[in-house]
């Protein structure tokens, strides 16, 4: 109804077949609860951000596009879906269920995160399961704590006695900085939900496996003090209203000061945190182009990103403390046969052995980025126990 309506530019879009039924349903998705005098405006910007883009890039542009363009609106609509959370299970063939929960996003994503950090460790310590069947076996271990001894893993009838009732050996709890998880050691906080299970206290024979987790917003200072109300960032899920994003904020354990470019959004600097974020290190590369130890020429497309001060000596994940080394002067620096420095973002001078100092030039020199780039920060809420990114 709405395409011959109120969303006719669209219609004639889809029928001269510049866009597809898919893009369509998620136009008309995203102009829902858009006051009525400003969908005209809102549709069109939509149709030009569809141009080139999968109908998945696009329903992630449109959402981006509608909570920037209307942030007032987005605080009333998650209290209506928040109404709506539920858990649902759904019988299938062959002896199985589908168990669906409709969480708020944060939720969802802290839960996801942690199940896929502990089937990473579990295949780490040798688990020949996939990481889909990981999570489903860890979930129902976590869920079903009392049922230990009912159930064995497929083919392992006999391994009652060493493995729980999903054939997940208790207490390994591994994390991986791969998945977006930060051990104690890695940035200081003491993140972790402290429970029984998690990595600090070995589960016991009839406890899950409950590893650190962590979850990742970015919100700009004035949104987080309540200067405005524009969204913010749910890393791996989207925007989130200011509310929510403040909410989480509130239960933080630990925060990460972030630079960003304020024309191009690329993360130029993530304070303590030790990985390197994709925007950070594109804009590396280009700067880079090859190794910067002196005279070297490898491609830094297949070199290491390496602190110029090392990580565990407190030296920064910025911009201003990065540079690219190929492996062989990477290993050079790290035994300590030549040191490094940077005088200034992207320069940087090696002492050799004996004393001389070399000095290096970034391959392109894009600016002072330090002082163009807006404040930020993210925070890492992690609720006292999971469930719960």
């Amino acid at each position: 109804m709405s395409l011959c309506t109120s969303q006719t530019a669209t219609l004639q879009n889809l029928e001269e077949g510049r866009l597809s039924y898919a893009h369509a349903q998620v136009i008309l998705d995203q102009c829902q609860n858009v006051p009525a005098a400003e969908v005209p405006g809102f549709e069109a910007d939509l149709l030009a951000a569809a141009d080139g883009q999968t109908r998945a890039q696009f329903a992630c542009k449109a959402r981006r596009l509608r909570e920037k363009k209307f942030p007032e609106t987005v605080s009333k609509r998650h209290l209506t879906a928040f109404e709506q959370r539920k858990v649902t299970l759904d019988r299938e063939e062959d002896g199985m269920s589908c168990l669906s929960a409709y969480l708020r996003a944060a939720e969802a994503q802290q839960i996801y995160t942690t199940l896929s950090t502990a089937a990473r460790g579990e295949q780490a310590a040798g688990d020949s399961r996939t990481a889909v069947q990981l999570r489903a076996d860890i979930l129902a271990q976590l869920l079903m704590a009392g049922s230990r001894g009912l159930f064995t893993t497929p083919g392992t009838p006999d391994e009652a006695g060493t493995r729980d009732a999903t054939g997940v050996r208790p207490g390994t709890g591994h994390t991986s900085n791969d998945t977006g998880t930060a051990n104690r050691g890695e940035d200081g906080t003491g993140l972790g939900s402290g429970s029984k299970g998690g990595p600090d206290h070995p589960a016991g024979p009839d406890e899950g496996i409950v590893p650190r987790t962590e979850i990742m917003v970015l919100i700009s200072a004035e949104t987080l003090f309540g200067a405005d109300d524009q969204p913010a960032e749910l890393h791996g899920y989207g925007p989130i209203s200011a509310e929510e994003a403040r909410r989480l904020a509130r239960n933080a354990v630990g925060w990460t000061g972030l630079a960003q470019d304020p024309k191009t959004r690329e993360i130029l600097g993530v304070g303590r945190r030790r990985k390197v974020p994709a925007g950070l290190r594109r804009w590396l590369r280009a700067r880079d182009g090859t190794c910067r130890f002196s005279g070297c020429r490898v491609n830094a497309a297949v070199s290491d990103i390496d602190h110029t001060v090392d990580w565990a000596r407190g030296g920064p994940t910025a911009q201003g403390n990065l540079e690219h080394l190929c492996r062989r002067h990477h290993r050079f620096k790290t035994l300590g046969f030549w040191k490094a420095c940077q005088p200034a973002p992207g320069v940087i001078e090696w002492t050799s052995p004996t004393g001389r100092v070399y000095r290096t030039e970034p391959f392109l020199e894009l600016g002072p980025p330090q002082t163009e780039a807006a404040a930020g920060q993210v925070a890492d809420p992690q609720p006292d126990a999971v469930p719960p990114f």
